[in-house]
């Protein structure tokens, strides 16, 4: 029953299925040596934003909510409101007779 929880959506992962990670890494590596080439020429190399490093950097640090705080259980709620409604009834009619 989940009548105090809600569900969220699941969260979007872009991940390639089709991807040579080799190749990728062989890429960064042809790059950051063609930069330390142009900085031994003297050069200024040119800027790459490089998103994979600050992936998950972020995120990381941001104060959510616990998720493994114990929720309280449906049961346990229901009887709540069932004692608040009883006691709810016996403030307006100052007696517990139904």
């Amino acid at each position: 029953m989940s009548l105090f929880s809600t569900r969220e959506p699941r969260r979007f992962r872009g991940v390639h299925i089709y991807t040579s990670e080799r190749k990728d890494k062989l890429n960064r590596l042809i790059e950051e040596a063609k930069r330390e080439e142009q900085i031994e020429r003297g050069e200024t190399p040119e800027y790459k934003l490089d998103l994979d490093s600050y992936r998950g950097k972020f995120s990381k640090n941001l104060k959510r909510a616990d998720p493994e705080r114990r929720r309280l259980h449906p049961g346990i709620a229901i009887a709540i409101i069932v004692v608040l409604l009883i006691l709810w009834h016996y403030l307006l009619t100052g007696s517990f007779r139904f």
